[in-house]
């Protein structure tokens, strides 16, 4: 704490410095000034947290410096020493928040009494401060969570407009006269995934970016709110209603303004990732009651598109549609052919019916990503029954312009066959780790200890090390850290989160436990790391 000495009576100021016991409270600096001019230009400087100054001063007098600290500093706690008593010298002692009033000659006894209240008065209010500040910042974390929840019910029709509406005007600017909106919808399968492979894999921590992303294209003229979706269908669903100016909200108005903050969106991603999305948009329907049909339309709008020749990446509903099993015609004469490739163990034939497979794809006018996902589900119907064992995962297999690779996918399923028909050597050992660093992925965020994870898995807390560090080659606890440290660097790298709330995001409660380990794995702090990344300092 530091305190300044304010009276253009230097024998007064010596008696402040020669009767408070600094030392007991931690006083680390006391600064002096011959008038409120000085006392100004020391504040602006340094900051003190406790004043005493006189009244009657050259240049500015005490009641200036008190006005004058009431505006700019207004948790200083002032102490006023004079040789007046009138009310006139009294008042703006009053008026503008002294803690006590004291009159010349110094009684020493009053004089330490008043500046240990001063002391003790502003570190209460500094802990309550401190608290509040505790407290925004938890509900700054638990804010976008709560409308991620509210808005997906909205949207699913489990939640009434009627009971969100007063909150949405408060917090995400819905103006008063909203009727309508466009809902749009976003997934992180575009691009090839490149959004999610800059985040490491990590789909949670990529939708909490791109949301913010959004909400900063959004919030420049309140003209919507976009959302981590609980929905299927969606990974990031945006709410488009006209802003606050516009003169009249028409379906067209809204339409237009939904498509312009589309665009807008992928240009910042565009401008901040180097890629851009595809986002579906449904038409204008009624905020009370509508969303529910209106969240629906984007989804087709999006499943709809043409993978084999994109359009803009923004993609309107259109009532005009294909069934999905119709677009590849000889789709059931494709898995056959295959099916008997795979019965007869012959790799050269699987590889040569996957290629007749992506030719035929290639050659298709028409490609939705809803038909794609058709093709796909009946593949994997067939590999299922040839390794039921196994759990098969196929790939979107999308280019940086968000159309289907044919080439891609024949690589990947190619690849998948041969490790198919190998068989599969998994142990239950390894199954189980994997499933242990699965669950991590998913829950780095929370605090996670040895026993909590050998209770979820049902083993012991020794089996559950010594299995680790067999399979994985490193103990569990460094694997956890380097997870949190890789997911840290990526909020840094890519995002002006404050450290507080990066350490909060991947595990850490406290700031400054989570820069020491930072700093042991990578050898530089947080902030020097985001420094040589290239990220211009906090929001």
């Amino acid at each position: 704490m530091k305190v300044l000495i304010v009276d253009d009576e230097k024998h007064v100021r010596d008696a402040i410095r020669y009767f408070v016991p600094w030392e007991k409270h931690q006083i680390t600096e006391i600064f002096e000034a011959d008038s409120g001019r000085e006392a100004m230009e020391i504040m602006r400087a340094a900051q003190p947290e406790i004043v005493f100054t006189d009244m009657r001063m050259p240049l500015v007098d005490g009641a200036e410096l008190l006005e004058w600290l009431h505006n700019h500093y207004p948790h200083t706690k002032t102490i006023v020493i004079s040789g007046y008593q009138d009310f006139h010298y009294v008042k703006p002692a009053i008026r503008f928040g002294g803690t006590d009033y004291l009159l010349k000659p110094i009684n020493s006894k009053q004089l330490v009494a008043a500046a240990e209240h001063a002391f003790q008065l502003w570190r209460d209010e500094e802990a309550e401060r401190l608290q509040a500040a505790r407290q925004n910042m938890q509900l700054n974390v638990l804010r976008p969570l709560y409308w991620d929840k509210a808005l997906s019910d909205l949207v699913s029709g489990h939640a009434s407009f009627a009971e969100l509406r007063p909150a949405m005007r408060e917090e995400l600017g819905l103006p008063e006269q909203a009727a309508r909106c466009v809902v749009g919808v976003m997934t992180l399968q575009g691009s090839g995934c490149r959004l999610v492979q800059r985040f490491g894999g990590d789909v949670l921590l990529t939708s909490f970016v791109m949301a913010n992303v959004c909400n900063e294209v959004l919030s420049e003229r309140g003209g919507g709110y976009a959302f981590r979706s609980w929905q299927p269908g969606a990974d990031i669903t945006l709410l488009f209603w006209s802003p606050e100016e516009s003169q009249e909200e028409t379906q067209e108005n809204v339409r237009e303004h939904a498509q312009e903050k589309a665009k807008q969106i992928n240009q910042a991603l565009r401008q901040a990732y180097g890629i851009e999305v595809d986002i579906g948009l449904s038409r204008p329907h009624a905020l009370a009651g509508g969303l529910q049909p209106a969240f629906r339309e984007a989804c087709r709008g999006l499943s709809e598109r043409n993978l084999l020749h994109a359009a803009g990446r923004i993609y309107p509903f259109r009532d005009a549609q294909q069934a999905p099993e119709d677009e590849v015609p000889d789709l059931p004469a494709l898995l056959d052919k295959l099916s008997l490739a795979v019965l007869s163990g012959d790799g050269d034939k699987m590889e040569r019916a996957v290629d007749e497979w992506a030719a035929r794809l290639a050659g298709l006018p028409l490609l939705t990503e809803s038909g794609f996902r058709h093709m796909q589900a009946e593949l994997r119907t067939v590999l299922q029954r040839w390794r039921p064992e196994e759990d098969i995962v196929l790939e979107p297999c999308l280019n940086s312009e968000g159309g289907f690779a044919p080439e891609s996918w024949s690589r990947q399923l190619k690849a998948l066959l041969r490790r198919l028909a190998q068989g599969s050597a998994q142990t239950p050992d390894s199954k189980l780790i994997q499933e242990i660093k699965e669950y991590l992925e998913q829950n780095y965020s929370r605090e996670l200890t040895l026993q909590h994870i050998a209770e979820r898995f049902f083993v012991s807390r020794e089996n559950v090390s010594r299995k680790f560090k067999q399979i994985t080659g490193e103990n569990l606890s460094d694997y956890l850290t380097g997870l949190r440290v890789g997911k840290a660097k990526a909020l840094l790298q890519n995002t002006a989160l404050r450290l507080s709330q990066i350490s909060e995001l991947v595990g850490y409660e406290d700031e400054k436990y989570f820069s020491r380990v930072f700093k042991k794995a990578t050898g530089l702090t947080p902030r020097e790391y985001r420094k040589l990344t290239g990220q211009d300092g906090e929001r």
